[in-house]
């Protein structure tokens, strides 16, 4: 034992470094999946918690709603009765259960007997010869609670016949009605009626004809002025002395009433009817009438029944239930998850990425929900082309398309695999991936993809409601949905693209134009400090521009890239042989390695000035990287010139690097390149354009500068293709005008 107790810190050890070794490679293996683990981890249970299927959101509909798709009874249970009705009859049935008093002749006879012996001594107070204090003095201690107007009035009235006479009549009325030990509220309790045993006899009495003690002395006082109108103080003498006197004679036991009335309460039935498995209890996209309504609450409350019983009696049942939602969401997320790793490895090694595509589909399903938590809302308003608008926006068409199935099919499983509404969501999210991309402004965005995908939502609602056999009078409410979820979806789009672009530091087509503006500040300052490089940038721009969109790629993206791609020489434009206009070159006097480290030094200078002016990534990593870590030729060769000893290194008159990583930088890398030779080249004729631009392509490829950029021989041929028409128009041949001649060329 004490052998076993010795290896488990050991194996313990073992077991933590395999799950974060010490090695920084294996580390760093950790931490790429571990990150990646973590997004899908958080976007499931979000999803898992958002569309809870013990929330029970699509069967707690009110009367009047649109139920989400057909609800077929998945067991037997029992149709409830509602609560207010049930509560009705429940008390209808409590209300039958009438209180028996048990009324005792013993009583009666004792309270009639204290009544005459009253009486009795009342007289021979009377006819006592005491001083009348005396006789007040007794009749006090006699504890009848009577007041002195009262007692000075049975002491000095004339005659006390009119006092027995009504003192007796209005006894022998209580005592007759009966007198309940109970107070007001508790005979309220009684309810109307109650059955009154006397001896042998059961006889039903209004609770209202029998007097509680609480109201005895009022009741008393009633009888009294009712009996004798015309004096006030004989009729304040027998209210006070009859309930001084009498008791109650009725008794009964609450808690039995009680017990009895909620056996009664028990006995009603809380169900009428039964539903059967499989039973049909309401259609999708159909109203829902009161007796379905009444079906839904049933199962409803039958679900939450056993769902109580399954987490306290077994709780793994209640896991089991949220692992499968998690299954059912985890396998179509596992299929993005599949395309990413293998056809789109730029995007599933980016983490920003990654998160950014989690978002969005957090988002778009977020905005699913809030339709569908509203019963009262239909269906058809989900928003589901937001995502592959957003996707195809901040990335591309195929990635849009993508995300238009993936979020498609996540619908299908939150609506219980309701087939209108994946097939709209199909239809809407694709549509909007095919033909937002390419739009060059926010009013081009908003007219074209709302036209579209409002005919997609029209045409794919008609479809399904057509084959769901729906009454043209639903069809054409249906259809009114369609082009309102597009407006949804557009609005919702324009709202959160900024805002995605700003947290994720992203870029799109439209932020891409707004950097095309000349006032923009580089820009602006490149046209002033550096006119040669800012006109090379334009050129480079377009000559990029054309070779991106003749291979697939951003062709946008591409210009822009251009437009930028030397702002670094900013920091020391005289150096560069484009702001010169024939001045003395400044690289004459200087060493070959000191002229390639300013040269160098532009990228460098570029990057600092586009991260101080928050030029978005892409654009970083085309200043980076238009170099690659190619040869500085000019200067190397001149250095071989001027050595004397050994051939200096290549690597110190090479770019810093790092390598091209996108097709688009490395097509800049080529417009860039191809435009500086023909520029220096006397001879500009298209033969000889053709023969530079496809030698610059082989140098380039040969020197492995393009080995990261996924471009292949047939997209550089293609790219080449399209640089010659663009430099053809820009450095065409001009004939020689006689002088004098005022012609434009």
């Amino acid at each position: 034992m004490d052998i076993f107790l010795k290896k488990i810190p050991g194996r313990l050890r073992s077991l933590a470094k395999s799950l974060w070794p010490l090695d920084p490679d294996s580390r760093r293996v950790h931490l790429y999946w571990g990150k990646r683990l973590l997004i899908a981890a958080v976007l499931l249970l979000a999803l898992a918690n958002l569309f809870s299927p013990l929330r029970y959101d699509d069967i707690d509909l009110s009367p009047g709603t649109v139920s989400t798709r057909d609800i077929s009874a998945p067991f037997d249970f029992p149709v409830l009765i509602p609560p207010d009705s049930l509560k009705a009859m429940q008390d209808s049935a409590a209300s039958r259960v009438l209180a028996i008093g048990y009324r005792d002749p013993e009583i009666d006879k004792r309270m009639r007997d204290d009544l005459d012996r009253f009486l009795v001594r009342l007289a021979d107070l009377r006819q006592s010869d005491e001083y009348l204090a005396v006789k007040k003095k007794a009749l006090l201690s006699w504890g009848l609670g009577l007041s002195e107007t009262t007692v000075s009035y049975l002491l000095t009235a004339y005659s006390l016949y009119p006092f027995q006479a009504g003192l007796r009549t209005v006894c022998d009325q209580l005592i007759q009605a009966g007198i309940l030990p109970l107070d007001d509220q508790q005979m309220h309790l009684l309810g109307p009626e109650m059955m009154v045993r006397q001896g042998d006899q059961m006889v039903r009495r209004p609770v209202a004809s029998l007097v509680s003690r609480q109201s005895l002395a009022l009741a008393a006082g009633i009888k009294s002025r009712a009996l004798q109108p015309d004096s006030e103080a004989l009729a304040e003498a027998l209210a006070e002395a009859a309930g001084s006197l009498l008791v109650s004679n009725v008794y009964l036991d609450l808690s039995e009433v009680e017990a009895a009335r909620l056996k009664a309460r028990a006995s009603v039935s809380a169900s009428r009817e039964r539903v059967r498995k499989g039973d049909r209890i309401v259609s999708a996209y159909q109203l829902v009438d009161e007796e379905a309504h009444r079906k839904l609450y049933s199962l409803k409350a039958r679900l939450q029944e056993m769902e109580l019983a399954s987490r306290g009696g077994s709780w793994w049942r209640y896991l089991l239930t949220l692992l499968s939602r998690l299954l059912a969401l985890g396998f179509f997320i596992g299929i993005l998850v599949f395309y990413l790793r293998h056809f789109r490895p730029e995007i599933f090694g980016s983490f920003s990425s990654l998160l950014l595509l989690a978002v969005i589909i957090l988002l778009t399903m977020l905005a699913s929900w809030l339709v569908l938590t509203h019963p009262e809302l239909p269906p058809y308003l989900i928003p589901a082309a937001v995502g592959p608008l957003l996707a195809t926006l901040l990335f591309d068409i195929t990635l849009g398309a993508v995300m238009a199935v993936t979020v498609s099919l996540l619908l299908g499983v939150v609506t219980s695999l309701s087939f209108p509404v994946t097939v709209v969501a199909l239809a809407s999210g694709s549509v909007a991936a095919l033909v937002v991309k390419g739009m060059r402004g926010r009013m081009q965005f908003i007219a074209t993809s709302f036209a579209a995908i409002a005919l997609a939502n029209v045409l794919a609602i008609a479809a399904v409601e057509y084959l769901r056999l729906s009454p043209f009078v639903e069809i054409k409410k249906a259809l009114i949905l369609g082009p309102v979820s597009a407006l949804f979806s557009v609005i919702l789009a324009l709202v959160l693209l900024p805002l995605l672009e700003g947290v994720f530091r992203t870029t799109t087509d439209f932020s891409l134009l707004e950097l095309a503006d000349p006032d923009q500040h580089l820009l602006k300052r490149l046209s002033i400090e550096a006119p040669g490089t800012f006109q090379h940038s334009m050129l480079v721009g377009n000559l990029a521009e054309a070779a991106a969109k003749a291979i697939g790629a951003n062709g946008l993206q591409a210009r822009i890239m251009g437009y930028y791609h030397d702002v670094g020489k900013l920091a020391k434009p005289e150096y560069f042989i484009e702001n010169q206009s024939g001045s003395q070159n400044r690289h004459d006097g200087l060493a070959p390695k000191m002229s390639c480290l300013i040269l160098f030094s532009h990228v460098k200078e570029g990057l600092a000035l586009a991260r101080a002016q928050r030029l978005p990534k892409p654009l970083q990593n085309a200043i980076a990287q238009h170099h690659g870590t190619a040869l500085c030729r000019f200067f190397y060769q001149k250095a071989i010139r001027q050595s004397e000893g050994p051939v200096p290194p290549q690597a110190d008159y090479r770019y810093p690097g790092p390598k091209p990583r996108s097709k688009e930088t490395g097509i800049l890398m080529l417009a860039d390149a191809v435009e500086a030779t023909i520029r220096s080249l006397k001879d500009r004729s298209p033969a000889r354009i053709r023969r530079i631009v496809k030698a610059t392509i082989v140098d380039r490829a040969n020197d492995l500068e393009l080995d990261e950029t996924n471009l292949t021989l047939h997209e550089l041929n293609l790219a080449g293709e399209a640089f010659v028409p663009v430099l053809l128009a820009v450095f065409h041949p001009r004939i020689d005008y006689p002088s004098g001649d005022k012609v434009s060329s």
